[in-house]
Order: C-alpha cells, then sequence, then structure tokens
C-alpha cells in the first residue's frame, strides 16, 4: 500500500477586534494605489521654508467636497478594409451610443467625440517557395480610434451610462474626471480655519506662560481626486507555500510534488486619504469618493516676557528724552555761539 505524507508550514494568524469591520484588504500584502502612490497621505511638507521654520505651530486642514461634475471617457477602436468602412462602421456605433445617452437625458454638449487616431493595419502573409519560406506584412486595412467624453453631475448616473455604453458596444470605460467649483472659495474657508487652529495653539501656549509672537508664516495647498486614491489588492486569503513530500516505499528517496496556485481575484477599491493628518477634517464622513482639498500654514514665532519687554520699553523711552533733551541743548548752545560771534563781528 502506498504511503502518502503531507507535511505542511504552519501558518499563525492573529485577529484583532477591529478585524470584523476591517474588510478583506487587510490580509493583502501588496497593495498599490494607481497615480500618485498616497497611501501614506499626502506631503504637507513647506520645502522652501525648512531652513527658517524653528520653532513653528503648524496646522492642517481638509475638506472633502462633492464634484459638481463628472466626465466619463470611454474608448472605441474600429477596424475595417477602407477608410470610408472604417468611418461608417464607426459612426453607427456612435450613433446607437447616443441613442442610448438620449434614453437617460444625456444630450448636446454633454457628448463630445475625440478623435484619436487613424492608422492601417496589417497582417502576416506568407510565402513559400521551393526552398524558401518567406514572411511579409501586409496592409489589411485600417484601425480607427475615438474616445467618447459624457458629462454629467450626479454620481449615480455612472450606472445606466455604463449600461448603455455596453448595449452599444461599448465597453473600455477609461476614467471618470471630477470637476470641483469655486476652488478658491474653498482654498479660502480652509485658510481661515487653518489661521484659527493657529491662533488657539498659540493661546494654548500663552497659558502656560509662553508669550509668543508670530514672525513669518508659509502655506501649502492641494488636492487629490479619486483616480488617484484607488487601491488595488488580490481578494484572497492564503497562508504561505506548503511544502509536500510523498514516500511511496521505507526506504526510498522522497518524491516532491510542485504547488501551483489557483487564480486569485484582483480588485480595486476606493481608499481615501487619512484623516489622521490633519488638525481638523470638514465634510468628514465620506459616503462616495470625492475631490479632497487640503491646506497646511505654518507659522515661525518667537517668545517673549511681557515683564522685560515693558521694562525695556521704558527705559528706551526714557533714553530717548534724555536723547532728546541733550540735542536740544546742543542746538542752544549753537545757537548762542552763533549770537556771540555775530556780536563781535558787529562790534569791529
Amino acid at each position: 500500500m502506498k504511503k502518502i505524507v503531507f507535511l505542511f508550514a504552519a501558518v499563525s494568524f492573529t485577529f484583532f477586534s477591529f478585524a470584523q469591520i476591517a474588510g478583506n484588504a487587510l490580509y493583502s500584502n501588496n497593495v498599490n494605489h494607481a497615480g500618485n502612490a498616497l497611501s501614506d497621505g499626502v506631503d504637507l511638507t513647506l520645502q522652501q521654508y525648512n531652513y527658517s521654520f524653528s520653532p513653528f505651530l503648524e496646522a492642517n486642514v481638509m475638506v472633502n467636497v462633492k464634484a459638481a461634475a463628472y466626465t466619463a471617457i470611454f474608448s472605441l477602436t474600429q477596424n475595417g478594409t477602407t477608410i470610408e468602412e472604417t468611418e461608417t462602421m464607426m459612426q453607427n456605433r456612435i450613433d446607437l451610443f447616443k441613442k442610448q445617452m438620449e434614453l437617460i437625458r444625456i444630450t448636446g454638449n454633454a457628448i463630445f467625440i475625440d478623435p484619436v487616431s487613424l492608422v492601417p493595419a496589417y497582417e502576416i502573409e506568407v510565402t513559400e517557395k521551393k526552398f524558401s519560406k518567406t514572411i511579409n506584412e501586409v496592409p489589411s486595412g485600417f484601425e480607427m480610434k475615438k474616445n467618447i467624453h459624457v458629462t454629467f453631475t450626479e454620481q449615480s448616473q455612472i450606472n445606466p451610462i455604463i449600461a448603455g455604453a455596453a448595449r452599444a458596444e461599448v465597453y473600455d470605460l477609461v476614467k471618470v474626471d471630477y470637476a470641483v467649483d469655486n476652488l478658491d472659495a474653498i482654498l479660502d474657508q480652509l485658510r481661515q480655519e487653518a489661521v484659527r487652529i493657529l491662533q488657539a495653539k498659540k493661546e494654548t501656549l500663552e497659558k502656560t506662560g509662553i508669550h509668543t509672537r508670530f514672525t513669518q508664516t508659509g502655506e501649502r495647498y492641494g488636492s487629490v481626486y479619486p483616480l488617484e486614491r484607488y487601491a488595488q489588492y488580490y481578494a484572497y486569503k492564503t497562508g504561505v507555500s506548503p511544502s509536500y513530500a510523498v514516500k511511496y516505499k521505507r526506504g526510498q528517496p522522497q518524491q516532491q510534488v510542485q504547488y501551483n496556485y489557483a487564480d486569485k481575484n484582483k480588485t480595486i477599491y476606493y481608499d481615501k486619504v487619512s484623516d489622521k493628518q490633519f488638525d481638523k477634517v470638514i465634510n468628514p464622513v465620506v459616503g462616495e469618493p470625492m475631490v479632497q482639498v487640503y491646506i497646511t500654514v505654518k507659522a515661525q514665532y518667537t517668545t517673549y516676557d511681557p515683564v522685560q519687554e515693558t521694562a525695556d520699553l521704558l527705559y528706551n523711552q526714557k533714553v530717548k528724552e534724555i536723547q532728546l533733551k541733550e540735542m536740544e541743548l546742543r542746538l542752544e548752545e549753537k545757537k548762542t555761539d552763533i549770537a556771540l560771534k555775530k556780536g563781535k563781528t558787529g562790534a569791529k
């Protein structure tokens, strides 16, 4: 009888109290962010002020902003034997796409067609002779690419837009852009809140007996769009690779068995910038992907003793008074000297 022995590497898992609501991304070792790779947050460093900003107070504020409009970009590719045939088939697909959009009340300027390219297509032709074989590329037609830009105002519209595009045989959704209105007003709101926080931190220092005075300030602001905050991971849980050994008969060498992993489901999810970097987050509850606008304001300060400063001020005032009196006396002496010299000159 064959005897089979399986040796597995031990795998241990530690479950935390919050693991119930952490999600499957907790188990992934290769979570990556698209775009700017901001998984650890955003950079709030004021590089141009680093050499002089010490000591300083800092205020970091962020707001989650719902987009005023969205633009979905779909890519279409059409092949044909002639330019006319390719253009006709492409236009038929675009017309069908527009009809599908009309059903959900997206028409007119909300749809923009962006021509991308028109290039010849080639295929391989094999020519065989008695003593040779030749492989040549020969023209087979044309390939046309166009993008369709669809602008809409509610994020929930993306589902019927994708469904309508699929019915028109348009499947490649390239990306969705987010548009934000009144960015200046948003930054002004963040700036005012940051200044309020700086003032509160300054007052806290003064309550401890440390009197401060701001000498210079600097700010840095930025924004993070949802396209930059999607992370990807493999939706599965597995241990380390097990080691198998199969023994058929006593005294014979073991036979190693190759372990092949099954294909795992790769998915993505929206991972917003964490709130932990910021003193305050305006509109912190995010139920849908939003544009995140942030600002950091740093203020350099100096410390002073108000009692000593008052004494120094009084001393300086007295010194100025004395210096002023000395100047007045010297002026009177000079006037007297001039008058005496004029008197002597007149006497002669």
